[in-house]
This record gives C-alpha cells, structure tokens and sequence, in this order.
C-alpha cells in the first residue's frame, strides 16, 4: 500500500501527507534512523507509527518500542497505534500494550507494539527494570537492542541525564544497524547536528506552521495570582488556560478563583499529576469537550495545570496565563493557543522560585522575553519558536553535549545500576524525579492479595520520604507490596511487608499508606490530610497466578525443547540477529548456534548429583531418567543449578577455535543468569555418571555433535567458589550487547518450553491485573 493510500485510510478527507510525513516516509522504508523537528499538532507520531505498520517485520523490526516523558503521552500513544493497527487491518493476534508504573501491561516487552516512559526503556536496558523484578531484568534489556526505538517529546529529556541516556541507546543501535527514530518540536539545533554527524540519523524537518494562526506574548514581570486569572474574566474571554510550575501552586490558584468563576458563569477545573487514573481521564475528557475541536464557540471555561498539558491533550485556548518555565517549556505551552488557527494571547508571570527547572534557564527566557516585548509587532510562530530555542538552549545544549562529560557520567551511572542492580541508580541516571507508587487503605490483611488491585499514583520520592515521616509521628503503619522476588519462575510471590523508615524505600516501590495520613479527593487529588477513605481494589480483574511447569520433564526432552524454542524466537527477531553478527563481525549462521548451544545446555547444572537426588533421581539411572523438572518438588530447596552451568562449561566455551571469546563470554553470563541476573555463587557439585550420555544426545538431535570439547567441562567442584565475574560490564558494548540479546532469546525460549506457547502472554497478563 502507497502512502497516499495509507494516509487517506488513516486521516480521509482526502488529506495527502505533509512533505514532513513523506520524508519520514521515505528514510524508514530503507531502514534509517530519523530525527522528526515538527511543530506541535503536525502529525508526528503519524509519521513515524504508520511505517513502521507498513514495514514492521521487513525493512524495520518486528517490535515498536515507543518511549515517552509522561505515562499520559504514553496512553494516548497506545490508544492511537492500537486505532491505526486496527485501520491497517492487522490481525487480533498483533498486541498493542502499555508500559509503566500505573499501567505494567508488557514487562517483558513481548507486545508488537509497546508504549512506555522513558525510565522504564533506560532502567530496562540496564537490566534494573522498575516494575519487573530484578531477577528478570535481562529480559527486557534485549528488547530495546531488537526494537524500532522511537524517542518522543525530546525536550522534556533532561539534557544532562535523560537526553544523554537516549543517545546511548541510539548509539548502539547505530552500530548494530537498527534504525530508530528522535521526535520534537523544540529541540535546539546542536542536538539535531549531533544525532546527524555522529549517530547516523537522516534530518526532517518542517517547512513551516501548518495553520493560520496569530499569537502574541507578554512578560508581565509580576508573579500569577487569582486577581489575574479574575481580571480575564471581568475582560470576558471566554476559555482561559492556566499552567503553574508545581502541584501546590496550581491547587491554590485554583482555591483562589474557583468560586468566584463559576459565579460568573465559567466551568473550571484542576488537572494535575496526583490524580487516580479514571479521575485524570475523567477530568481530561471535560478539558477536551471545553477545550477541544468539538468545544462550542461560546464555551467558557478555566483549566489550572500543571506541565501535563504541555504535549499530548489536543486543545485550544484564548489565552494563556502561564508562570515563566525555560523557553521550550513555554513554546509547548503556548503551542495550546489558537491551535488550529486565529488569534491568542500568552501573558507570563514571574516565579518565587525555579523549581521544577533550572534557575540559569528560567533568567535567560525572562531576559528574552524582556526584550522581546519591545516588539509590539512580532507573534510567536514556528520560525520565532526555533529562533528562540537556539538562543537559549543550543549554548547549553552544545556544552552539554561536547564540553561536559555529562554522557560520560551517565553511561558510568548506569553501568553500576546495571553491575548493583540499583534502581535508584538507573532511575537517576534518567531523570531527577524519581516515582514511587503510592496507595491508600487500613487493612491489607482484610483483603489479602486484592492489595494487588489497589489503584496507585506515581508520586515524587522526596513528597513520599516526607508522608512517611508524617506517618512515622502519628505511630501509623505503611507497607510495601513485594511481587515476584523470591519465587521460582513457574510460581511467582507476592508478600507484603511493613516498612519502618524512609531507608527502606526504593524508587518504583508500591506502598501503601493508612488513610489517616492521606487522603485523596477527585477534585485535588492526594494529598496529605486525615480522613477515614481508602482505596478499593479495581474491579474484574483476576489475580490467578501462571500456571506451574509441568509436572514431570527429562533434562534431554527440556533441552531439546528449549532449543526448538530458541530457534522460533530468533525467526522474528532475525533483524536482532544479522545485528549482532555484524556488529562481532561473524557470519549469521554462528549466532544462531550460539543460541542454540545455550538453549540446550542452559540446565547443565541439574546434572548433577545433587540435584539430581533432590528431583529423586538415583545415582544409577540411565541418561534418559535425569530429570529438568520434577513431580512439584519445591525448587527453592534446591541447589542452584545455573551458575553451576556457566562454571562447568567455561573452559570449553572460551575455546577460540568455536566461539569469539567475546561471544562466547556473553553465553556463559546468559547461561548463569537464565534465572536470576548477577547470579554468581556456585556450590560444591559433582555431575551424574551419566551426564556426558545426556549432553551427547541432544548435541547429536540438534546437529551440534562435536562443538565442544566436553572433555574441558568442569565435572566437579569440591568447595562452594563463584563465578570469576558476576556481571558483563555495560560500557563494553559488544560484551553487553551480545549478553542482553542472548539472554532474551534463551529466557522466552525458556518460558516457551517450560509453558508452552502462550507462556510469555500468560505472565505478562498477570502482571498487567495489578
């Protein structure tokens, strides 16, 4: 299908594609990065959604990771990617998901298409996933080195932490040849350079606006208050548009004016961060009927915000009072003025203080607009907005990007989240907000595991480090509910646990606090108050656990299996695979017998006599007797066994006359890692008689007779000892690279034979009804 034809299915109205739009078009048909520099409301998601949907699968992976500053923005974005899917004629069985703290729809990132934050696709790539327990981190670690990665709303990246992090990721998948794709409206001019000159993006950007649309703006130099918003009122506009900087100025504004507009017959409301999910939807469906295409001309109304109006809703305004936020902030601002056309005005106030931003950036957008005022003639357009971005922020940019070593200190941060398994270090390492997922209620032994269901908001660390403390002088109780930490993979746990200080709280934490410490009101939100509400499980959701392993499985059959498994996972992600070789610059044929060999020696471990006596397997059975799963023994008593395979086969891996040492290397760390990352303890053992037989057989099933040595296998270990390295260092590209990717394709493969076919769906879906 053309994409004239595509566009005309999608938009109609017999609408063609904006030369932005055919140019993305164009460059992802032969599998190249983009960098899209369009206004707001010019169909950029458009432009990168539809070809991926034409060419997933050929010219671009077969998996869309699409990652976003905000859980909203990401919503949005699953909700129109499913509508064009489902327009595209895709089949039912093409998966469209969610990923975030509110919304862990694909921990596993197994869905054709996922939305996610930011955070999740960067904690995810260091192997310390914010939802997913860690154990399982190198999961979804591989699936960012196999996905189209598309980086929207660039500017909310924080340059130094956020922006530097993305360009990590886009620097290898340059080198691994996977095209991904950077989206913005306000990005300054040394960013685009960059990602040109250095990470092989092909530039597009827009001509000009795309509306007919006059705005003007004007520094006040006084800080906002209700008498302002009251004096738009008295002047008789009619939809009137707030945005404060922070929670707290934005609820007061709103105190202060309410009453008083309504009495004069405007709707108002609060829309802000701290709101239940049906509330936000609720309240930004009134904003869109009021604010929205659709709204009547005659419509009066106020809306006091937050920076969650700043991209994603599609609204309108007449005017804009807003406080003063660096210059991208307030362009995306006033991008909600006269938005399809017509006149507005943007007043800016004066702030008390910077925060959430940077003090240097807001005093240089108010010396811009200091001057900027003198020129009674200008307006804000496109032309106007990239000027301004480049005499504010490319200076900065440029020296982030060049002169600092901010990239650098990110890449360093995230290798020792990576190395530690710290959350905070890799959440750190994204952005300076850092959520934990809060919930309300007083009596989670009354409800069991429908604590699970509790509805949650993502709230700052330091605002819940500050309830807590709350809590802890009224001699209150708060919990954290623990998922999936300690249990095997076929039976997954959930506990909850008290928690006595703000020491124990980690970033994407799920506490839960008693309700005479917060409350939570549809109209302000959470907040810290005492009340006698709680949260009630959501409804029509089940909480059955997977389904265990099977009951009884020989080593022979599981590995083979496993191995049959492995070689479906590398059928759709093949791109993945040519990536790889030629990044280790080896032939494709060698990374699928690695795969392959891992996949079928990944248990070698419970070969031993240890295990083996444990699943009730004597000492004189045959090799077709020994067992990978047993009759529902708990495998918590059992020996390790994975670490024990990495120990065992060493030798003959690093053998350099079958596997590059660097491959070979990342087969050992996926190997030891199949259950649990950064395993590294390996215990005393000795490998059955008839071990050899066993590792014989199903060589010789899956044409690998011969490939190693099994001579220079380790049959016993007389002490406990461990593993020289626990954890592949994530600087060294290559080594992480082939170490994620490997580790995702024996993992699935895992669960596939383990499972069965729907394995990865099953998990996933019980994840998701929490």
């Amino acid at each position: 299908m053309c994409i004239n034809a595509v566009y005309e299915k999608i938009v109609g109205q017999g609408k063609p594609p904006a030369p932005h739009q055919e140019q993305t078009w164009e460059s992802l048909s032969r599998g190249q990065p983009v960098v899209l520099r369009a206004p707001t409301g010019s169909g950029k998601t458009e432009a990168i959604v539809l070809p991926f949907l034409m060419f997933s699968g050929g010219r671009l992976p077969a998996r869309l990771l699409y990652a976003l500053p905000l859980r909203s923005l990401a919503n949005q974005t699953v909700e129109r990617i499913n509508e064009y899917a489902q327009a595209l004629s895709k089949p039912q069985s093409w998966r469209v998901r969610l990923q975030h703290g509110q919304a862990p729809e694909s921990v596993l990132f197994t869905a054709d298409a996922v939305a996610a934050t930011i955070d999740q696709v960067i904690t995810s790539y260091a192997c310390t996933p914010l939802i997913l327990p860690l154990r399982h981190g190198n999961i979804p670690a591989g699936a960012v080195m196999s996905s189209f990665v598309v980086f929207d709303e660039v500017h909310l990246f924080d340059p130094e932490l956020g922006l530097q992090a993305t360009r990590l990721i886009c620097e290898r998948l340059n080198c691994l040849g996977i095209p991904y794709a950077i989206l913005s409206a306000t990005l300054p001019d040394c960013v685009v350079e960059l990602w040109q000159k250095e990470l092989g993006a092909e530039i597009v950007e827009a001509s000009g606006e795309f509306v007919q649309r006059q705005v003007t703006i004007q520094w006040t130099g006084r800080q906002l208050d209700g008498r302002a918003v009251l004096q738009q009122i008295n002047q008789g506009c009619n939809r009137i548009l707030v945005v404060c900087n922070t929670v707290d100025r934005a609820v007061e504004i709103y105190r202060q004016v309410c009453e008083h507009a309504q009495q004069q017959g405007y709707e108002c409301n609060l829309l802000h961060s701290r709101f239940l999910p049906e509330d936000r939807e609720r309240k930004e469906e009134w904003v869109l009927q009021r604010f929205g295409k659709s709204a009547s001309q005659g419509t009066r109304a106020i809306l006091i915000a937050t920076q969650v109006v700043e991209v994603g809703l599609d609204i309108s305004a007449d005017v804009l009072l807003t406080e003063v936020a660096p210059v991208d902030a307030l362009i995306q601002r006033a991008g909600r003025v006269a938005r399809w056309g017509g006149q507005g005005s943007v007043y800016v106030y004066d702030v008390a203080s910077p925060a959430p931003y940077k003090q240097d950036l807001v005093n240089r957008t108010k010396e811009l607009l200091e001057r900027f005022r003198n020129d009674s003639s200008a307006s804000l357009n496109w032309d106007t907005a990239k000027k301004w971005v480049n005499q504010i922020l490319n200076d900065e940019y440029q020296r982030i990007l060049e002169e600092s070593n901010a990239y650098e200190q990110v890449v360093a941060q995230l290798s020792r989240a990576a190395f530690e398994g710290s959350r905070s270090r890799a959440e750190a390492a994204v952005r300076d907000v850092n959520t934990v997922e809060v919930t309300v209620h007083n009596n989670l032994q009354a409800i069991g595991t429908d604590a699970l269901r509790l509805p949650t908001i993502g709230v700052h660390i330091g605002v819940v480090k500050g309830w807590m403390k709350q809590a802890k002088q009224k001699k209150a109780p708060v919990w954290r509910i623990e998922i999936d930490q300690q249990g095997s993979d076929a039976r997954p746990s959930v506990e909850v646990v008290e928690i006595t200080g703000d020491k124990d709280l980690s970033i994407g934490d799920r506490i839960v606090f008693p309700p005479f410490v917060l409350q939570y009101s549809s109209n302000y939100g959470l907040h810290l108050s005492a009340g006698d509400q709680v949260f009630q499980p959501l409804p029509g959701q089940g909480r059955t656990l997977p389904s265990s392993a099977p009951w009884k499985e020989s080593w022979v059959e599981h590995s083979v299996r496993t191995a049959y498994a492995v070689e479906e996972v590398l059928a759709k992600e093949w791109h993945a695979v040519q990536a790889l070789a030629r990044l280790l610059d080896v032939d494709d044929a060698l990374i699928r017998k690695a795969a392959t060999l891992v996949a079928l020696l990944h248990d070698l471990g419970k070969l031993s006599i240890e295990w083996q006596k444990k699943a009730g397997i004597l000492h004189t059975a045959g090799a077709s007797d020994l067992l990978a799963h047993t009759d529902g023994r708990v495998y918590m008593n059992f020996p390790p066994h994975a670490t024990v395979s990495t120990y065992a086969l060493w030798d003959a891996l690093v053998d350099e006359q079958v596997f590059p040492r660097i491959l070979a290397r990342a087969m050992g760390f996926a190997i030891a890692h199949h259950h649990s990352v950064r395993a590294k303890e390996v215990p005393k053992y000795e490998f059955h008689p008839q071990w050899r037989s066993a590792v014989e057989q199903v060589l010789q099933v899956c044409n690998l007779a011969g490939v190693l040595d099994l001579n220079r296998v380790v049959k016993r270990q007389n002490s406990p000892t461990a593993l020289r390295d626990r954890f592949p260092p994530l600087e060294y590209e290559c080594l992480y690279t082939a170490y994620v990717l490997i580790s995702r394709w024996l993992r699935l493969a895992d669960r596939l034979a383990t499972g069965g076919e729907d394995a990865l769906l099953r998990y996933e879906n019980w994840f998701g009804r929490l």
